[in-house]
Formats: C-alpha cells, structure tokens, sequence
C-alpha cells in the first residue's frame, strides 16, 4: 500500500492493489461521518466490439447499461432492499466509457461494503429474467424518446458522427436489447468486471490497515486469477459531419434548436486531452459566459434566454462543442455563434487577465467541491480512468497559458464542421 500526500490541498489518498489486479483508493476524511464508496468497471456503452485474450466478439449496442440493471437483481431478491435496510443509499449508472455502482451511509459500512462487492461480484442471470428486464428497458427507453432534451442530444450526435457508437443511445434500442442473452452477459461480465479492470474508491474517515486487510481478504475468497488481455475496437471516424441541418417536430411548446461542433480527437496522451478540455472550457466562458459582452449581446438581440448553455466534450475517443437554446430565430442564433467564433479568433479577445479570473473561479469551485464526499469519489474515479489526478488539477490549470486558450478555441470552434439541430412543435 502507498500513501499519498497533496499537502497544497490537505489531502491524503492510499492506493493499494489486490493480488487479483483491483486497484482500491482510499481518500481519508477525518472527522466525517459520511462514507461514499465506488466500484467501477471500465466497461460503457462504446464497448460493444472487443477482443479478449485474441478472440473478437461484437455483443448487441445497451448491454453495459442491461448488465448495470441486471446486477441489482440476486436469485434471494433486489439488493437496492439490503441497501436500505441497512441504512445505506444505493445507485449506479453507465456512461460511455465506465460504469459505476456506488452507495453512501452513515452506519453499518462493512456489511454495506461486502454488500457492494458481493452485488457487483456475483452474476446471477437466466434466460427468464433477461427477458423480463428487455420489457423493463424497453419502457425506459420509450420514455427516453419521448423526452425532448433528450431526442434533440442524440439527433445532433447522429448528424456529427457516421460511425462512433457514442451516436448510439447509451441503453440502446429496442431491437438490440431484444437481442441480449445471458450468455451475452456472462462473457461480458466475466471479461469488463473482472478485478483487473475495475477500481474499488473509498471516501471518508476510515482505519485504513484493517480496512485493506478487509478488502484483500474479500478478493482472496473470490479465488479470481490471470487477467484478460482487453483490446476495445472501435470504427474509424472522419473529421467530416454526416448531416449540416435537421428539424424535428414533437410535441412541444417552444421551439429548441441545439448546435455541435465535431472534433475529431487527435490526441493519446491523457494529460494533453485535459490540457485542451481545460482550455476550451475557459474559452468558452471568456465568451458565452454569462458575464460575457457577446452572452448579453445575444440577450440585447432575443436570440437567447436564461435557457442557452454550452458544453464541451472530451473523452478518449471523441470531442466536441453543444451549443442549446430555446429560441425560434433559430438561423440568426446559429448565424450569431458562428459569427462571433470566428471574430473573436486571432482579435486579442482572449487575454491573460480574463484567464486570471477563470482560473481563479474554477480553483474556488474545485476546493469547495473537495468538502463533497460524491464530488471526490465520482471525479477521482472519472480522473483516474482517463489517465490523470484528480489532486493535480491545480497543477495542470496553473500550466494552461492562454496561447492554449486560443490555440485550441480556434481549432474546435470550426463551422466547417458544425451541425444544427432543430426540434420545433408540430405545425
């Protein structure tokens, strides 16, 4: 076990690893009586084409997120009632790259523990209850398409990406989850929750000998040995957009249109992707945030409300910019986000101090979130699995010069490369 020590930040972080190859972290607290606990596999929604140990499979698109349902459910019952019974708040979701399965509590934190691990640990599936959860997922994915938001999100990433699965709605369709078996799920329960491809991450005030002496004597009993070579496959994908425009009629009550801005990612190293996530982060605020002269430009004319946000994307595999609004000058706000992309490039409207007050703003969220035991285990987590620190953001953000700002702002923010998305109500 090692110890490390952020004395900038006052924080400590032990960082073991079982025989079995599951990493454990744990991120010590003194004095809270809350602990919040993780256990992720890098397993998401893009992971539907691999290769273990030299063989390839290709499993229906929505298994991570049906295999995510599947585990709460044991041969004695639903597991979210042992949470509660012993007084512990349970969850778990799947992202495009991971899921995670997570519980806080105040009391009964080893028998909530082994609780986790046992639930996360032990496959139980029959062909009866996989096809009781397809008609539960079904449902949940009808409710899905009939969400606005939601419909809109995923029209603007089918109109940016020809083949990526990050297109593809994350519980999938309902096609492809009538297409689950269990044997589906054991091969990929076998292969993504194996300990090797998993972290196990623990906040709060713990012993942390006995603690790891705990965790380890778990992992020996689950008699769990070698480790899966993993190769994720993924299609190649042109910089190009598939579609430039779309409209879309639901039945909605104001007219919402959503812009994207499609970058191919072009990087492999971790802490380069952080660089470039940072810096189009502050970029963006610089000049849509809300203490911005475009934002209340963009007020002053009606093109925008206290609805318009914007985002920027960067994972391993992708990255791109969303604009949304609710808005029926649609052309003009889109016409105005391109415009002033581009005037701000190359114009000196980035400049040090406006990144001295970002930088400043983002290190006083940073440390006011590090008091949140969810904030610390979810990002150490999300951190830790792309390749970085989640303690040595401030370091990294210290590093970020505002060449970086520009340099990255005019390389994303390419109209060739933007699409528009526009969901009105039914005419």
């Amino acid at each position: 076990m090692n110890r490390i020590d952020y004395p900038e930040i006052d924080e400590s972080v032990y960082r073991h690893q079982c025989d079995n190859g599951l990493d454990v972290f744990i991120i010590q607290k003194p004095g809270y009586s809350k602990k919040f606990v993780t256990y992720t596999t890098k397993y998401g929604s893009m992971d539907d084409h691999f290769r273990v140990d030299g063989e390839a499979f290709n499993v229906p698109d929505g298994i991570a997120h049906f295999l995510e349902h599947k585990m709460f459910e044991k041969e004695e019952g639903d597991v979210f009632n042992l949470f509660s019974k012993h007084g512990a708040s349970a969850n778990a979701f799947t992202s495009y790259d991971r899921t995670s399965y997570l519980f806080s509590t105040t009391e009964s934190f080893e028998k909530n523990l082994a609780l986790l691990m046992n639930m996360v640990e032990q496959p139980y599936f029959t062909e009866e209850t996989v096809a009781r959860e397809v008609g539960i997922i079904n449902e949940e994915i009808k409710m899905y398409q009939d969400n606005p938001g939601y419909k809109l999100y995923f029209e603007t990433l089918n109109q940016m990406y020809h083949n990526l699965p990050v297109k593809s709605d994350i519980a999938g369709t309902e096609d492809s989850i009538s297409q689950i078996t269990s044997d589906h799920l054991f091969l990929c329960h076998r292969t993504f929750y194996h300990p090797s491809n998993m972290v196990l991450i623990l906040v709060g005030d713990f012993d942390v000998d006995p603690l790891i002496e705990y965790i380890d004597g778990h992992q020996r009993e689950r008699n769990v040995d070698g480790r899966p070579e993993i190769e994720r496959i993924l299609p190649e994908e042109p910089r190009d957009i598939v579609k430039q425009r779309s409209v879309l009629e639901m039945d909605v009550e104001e007219t919402r249109v959503m812009l994207g801005f499609k970058h191919n990612q072009d990087s492999t190293d971790a802490s380069e992707r952080l660089r470039r996530d940072l810096s189009m982060m502050f970029a963006l605020d610089m000049v849509f945030g809300e203490q911005s002269e475009y934002y209340y430009e963009l007020m002053e004319k009606g093109l925008i409300d206290d609805s318009f946000s914007f985002s920027h994307i960067e994972e391993a595999a992708f990255s791109h910019v969303l604009f949304a609004a609710n808005t029926e000058e649609t052309e003009a706000f889109a016409g105005e986000i391109r415009r002033i992309s581009d005037a701000v490039k190359d114009s000196g409207f980035f400049t040090e101090e406006k990144l001295r007050v970002q930088k400043r703003e983002i290190i006083g969220d940073y440390l006011s979130s590090l008091n949140s035991p969810e904030y610390i285990a979810n990002q150490y987590t999300k951190y830790y699995l792309d390749g970085y620190d989640l303690y040595r953001l401030p370091e990294i953000i210290d590093e970020i010069t505002i060449k970086d700002v520009e340099k990255h702002f005019i390389d994303v923010m390419d109209s060739r490369y933007m699409v528009e998305c526009i969901l009105k109500p039914h005419e």
